[in-house]
């Protein structure tokens, strides 16, 4: 095997047309990547703040927080159940804010009672803003924002992470959520005693997945109601399922190509050490230790490629306008990793047949 490795040493110009290849197609992958964590996370950021919590929807919702209905009785039930400590109320409605210079934009005014990792306690007047209205607006604590058609004055008391959901996001005590959707907007308002999502504090709050999803089984039991994770309440969203098929698509082909690629390079370069293989055949060399070193040569290829293509990913992205959604998340990254080396091991199998069919006595001559 260390033939190969010097081959690698003392020839990496024979290989720079693949590694070139394998690193335009690393950072295509980093890209799209990027694109489908972004979008996701831009889509998802309500959700993500209740981690460690459940989410409780209408059975006739799907999992969509904007049709769900449930009341207070369902509440009561789930807050005297074994294993939770608190139930809290989550609502949503499409509005717009105007900043102290004018400007309008879009946003999803959420009404809530619990505090999170990233959320605080819900003031009793003003308003928590995600970063991406901070960071678009220039919007900081002390600002006063005019919400919806009415202009209802809030002052930002805090700025959180970014938590959009496709537009900014603005959170209001329940109570003052009813209040401004009211005189906003008084046919969205909800009946008393009914809200669209509730929100489960569990009483141990170091309970992993699998204890999450234990108890969000056991919730589920009651009527009219399903007992999610807010993973599954993503997972469910359409907005998401969507990109991830498309992308993942297009993901999937990408490697498929990186595979291929590998493939064609490799088995060219075996065509061409047909009369070097044989001698080494000659000499004892099994058909596994050449296979095994071309595969050791396709991984390193890959594995200098990685290096390149991510940084060159990065400084790509760096330059990108900040209003594109791209992400790079470290558990893309390392699945993109795992995926191209194990598609240059695949690649580079593609030797086999040829490897196996050389005759050492023919290719001597």
């Amino acid at each position: 095997m260390g033939i190969f490795f010097k081959e690698l040493v003392r020839r990496p110009g024979r290989f720079v047309p693949v590694g070139g290849a394998l690193t335009m197609l690393v950072v295509l992958l980093v890209v799209l990547g990027g694109f489908l964590d972004g979008l996701e996370l831009n889509q998802t950021g309500p959700y993500r703040a209740h981690e460690g919590r459940l989410l409780v929807f209408s059975d006739q919702s799907n999992l969509l927080i904007g049709r769900s209905r449930v009341d207070v009785k369902q509440a009561d039930v789930l807050a005297k159940a074994d294993g939770v400590a608190k139930v809290g109320v989550l609502n949503q409605i499409a509005s717009t804010a105007q900043d102290v210079d004018g400007d309008v934009v879009d946003i999803v005014l959420f009404g809530y009672d619990l505090p999170t990792d990233v959320l605080p306690a819900p003031p009793s007047d003003d308003a928590v803003i995600d970063a991406a209205l901070a960071d678009r607006n220039d919007v900081k604590v002390g600002d006063t924002l005019l919400i919806g058609p009415t202009s209802e004055p809030v002052e930002v008391s805090k700025v959180v992470d970014d938590l959009s959901q496709g537009s900014p996001t603005v959170w209001l005590s329940s109570k003052r959520w009813r209040e401004i959707v009211q005189k906003a907007n008084p046919a969205a308002v909800l009946p008393p005693g009914v809200d669209q999502a509730l929100v489960v504090q569990p009483s141990d709050t170091a309970l992993d997945t699998g204890g999450l999803d234990a108890l969000a089984g056991r919730l589920g039991g009651e009527d009219g109601i399903d007992v999610v994770t807010p993973e599954q309440a993503i997972q469910a969203l359409p907005v998401v399922q969507q990109q991830s098929s498309t992308f993942r698509g297009i993901i999937g082909v990408t490697f498929v190509v990186t595979l291929m690629v590998v493939a064609l390079f490799f088995t060219l370069i075996t065509l061409e050490r047909v009369g070097l293989y044989a001698v080494l055949k000659a000499l004892g060399a099994r058909t596994r230790d050449l296979l095994a070193g071309i595969s050791v040569q396709a991984v390193c290829v890959s594995v200098v490629a990685l290096v390149l293509g991510v940084v060159l990913s990065a400084v790509f992205v760096s330059v990108l306008p900040a209003t594109l959604p791209v992400r790079l998340v470290p558990a893309r990254l390392v699945q993109i990793a795992v995926g191209v080396l194990l598609s240059a091991l695949l690649g580079s199998l593609f030797t086999l047949r040829r490897v196996l069919r050389i005759d050492p006595a023919e290719a001597i001559g």
